[in-house]
């Protein structure tokens, strides 16, 4: 071998490897937006490079149209985008091994029409638009990666061996993706501004993680629970009760009481043949009911304690609703909720959790403050085993408010689930992004917990790290604007989806 082809294979290597260092590096940077991009360019290199493809399929001749857009029908018959779609979907399944027939069908037959819908859309818009592909390129583009290819070069020999139909079917399959392939082009090439690319960075440059203390809410001590209920004891007396629910019609549930009264043995039989609510079918049995609950169908407080002072087989006036009218009959005489039973005691702490929130995030935000002052003097650790809790750490990342694509996610490196909504509450982000050293963030109700954290350390990202976002931020808007388009053409009024009726009926049947 020349020393000059031995240099030169040397330097290929070497620019070979750096690459493949750039890739490693971004990885483990970002590896999050790696596998998002990764899955969104295997699909561009399915829909794009796949589907020109020219292969043996087999199948039934019959079409089957599934839908139109403008003009142009969505069809399924040999040869046709759509069946060239469902090859390539096929070819993606036969790997998973599902033993669900009839989801996996469905998720390739809709997967197709789906791509089918797109590029439809697409050669809809471009033919409106004018744009053209030239016959050169189309030359181009069959000479170097189309059908007429032998160890990866043009066969001439190929090409004249191909009968005209088919030639012409290629040059066709061709001509419409080099168009879907423009057009995305056409509109995803933007200039991005250099101020907003900066701004992007700069939030990236800094990153930090940090250690907290959960404080959840629906651990709140069963002795307060306790407490609350026997204070508030009327809101969870019990009572069997039985109803029929009727029309917003006085004179027609007046005389429906009036034959209740004078046969009181009627009232499941009227309940089933009259009343409205899904009660009527076990003739109006509600079975136990509490105090509170009944506020959200009577609203009159008069009236709830009406009903809850009736005796056992005692039938209540009529009582009027936001939905119409109500009679109801006591099966049982009321009684107060029993605070030594646990399922009980349950009941009240679900009613807080609803009605007293606010009550059970002051109980545990005092409780956080005690936390703080003790890790403030002892130490953060120190402070979380005298209250014998644990304490959890985040991974490192940037201020990144909704967990945008574009940064590294906000998560931690265990598997609470407390810090999951930190990326969506922009005031914590921010306080976690403002405490300086081994300062403490007040308490602060993130989701359905009271957290406070302490940074662990900060670091500092370089030039060269960032250097991915030159590239990948560009990238992920593109793809990021095609699955809004995507989104628009489905939205459109030009659009005709019949895909669930015909799958139904053309494909599960067979």
């Amino acid at each position: 071998m020349l020393i000059k082809d031995k240099n030169k294979q040397k330097k290929d290597k070497n620019i070979h490897l750096k690459e493949l260092n750039s890739v490693d590096r971004k990885k483990r940077m970002h590896p999050f937006l790696w596998v998002f991009s990764i899955t969104i360019l295997v699909i561009i290199v399915v829909s794009f490079i796949g589907a020109p493809l020219i292969r043996g399929l087999g199948g039934s001749s019959n079409e089957l149209i599934f839908g139109k857009y403008g003009n142009t029908e969505i069809t399924y018959a040999y040869g046709t985008y759509f069946s060239r779609q469902l090859d390539i979907m096929q070819n993606q399944y036969k790997s998973t091994g599902s033993d669900n027939y009839e989801y996996e069908t469905y998720q390739i037959w809709k997967g197709a029409f789906d791509r089918t819908v797109f590029h439809t859309a697409i050669l809809h818009d471009a033919k409106i638009s004018g744009l053209n592909i030239s016959d050169r390129r189309i030359d181009k583009a069959l000479t170097q990666y189309g059908p007429y290819m032998d160890n990866g070069k043009f066969s001439a020999a190929l090409y004249n061996a191909t009968s005209n139909a088919d030639k012409y079917a290629n040059r066709t399959i061709y001509d419409e993706e080099l168009i879907q392939q423009q057009y995305l082009q056409d509109i995803g090439d933007r200039l991005i501004p250099d101020a907003e690319l900066k701004f992007i960075k700069d939030m990236a440059a800094t990153e930090r993680n940090f250690r907290y203390i959960a404080f959840p809410i629906t651990e709140y001590p069963m002795n307060e629970v306790i407490t609350y209920g026997k204070a508030n004891k009327s809101l969870f007396r019990k009572i069997d009760l039985s109803r029929i629910s009727l029309k917003d019609n006085e004179k027609e549930a007046t005389a429906i009481l009036n034959q209740i009264i004078e046969n009181p043995a009627i009232f499941e039989e009227l309940a089933q043949n009259y009343s409205t609510d899904f009660y009527a079918d076990k003739g109006g049995d509600m079975g136990q009911v509490s105090y509170y609950s009944l506020s959200s169908d009577i609203s009159d407080s008069e009236d709830i304690d009406a009903v809850f002072s009736l005796d056992k087989g005692n039938i209540s006036k009529l009582i009027k609703t936001p939905y119409g009218y109500s009679i109801y009959r006591s099966n049982s005489s009321s009684q107060n909720s029993d605070m030594t039973n646990k399922t009980e005691q349950g009941i009240v702490l679900d009613y807080m959790l609803i009605n007293e929130k606010g009550m059970i995030e002051d109980y545990f935000i005092a409780l956080a403050e005690v936390f703080r002052t003790a890790a403030k003097e002892n130490g953060f650790a120190e402070a979380t085993a005298s209250m014998n809790m644990n304490f959890y750490l985040t991974d490192f990342f940037p201020i990144n408010y909704g967990n945008s694509y574009f940064l590294k996610q906000v998560k931690t490196v265990d598997e609470s689930k407390y810090f999951d909504t930190v990326a969506t509450d922009e005031r914590f982000l921010t306080s976690l992004f403002s405490i300086n050293g081994n300062e403490l963030t007040k308490p602060a109700i993130v989701g359905n917990a009271i957290l406070v954290a302490q940074m662990i350390s900060e670091k500092k990202n370089t030039q060269e790290d960032l250097a991915y976002l030159d590239s990948f931020y560009p990238y992920l808007l593109k793809q990021i604007q095609q699955i809004e388009l995507s989104s628009t053409f489905t939205k459109s009024d030009l659009f005709v989806n019949n895909f669930i009726s015909v799958f139904s009926t053309k494909i599960l049947k067979n």
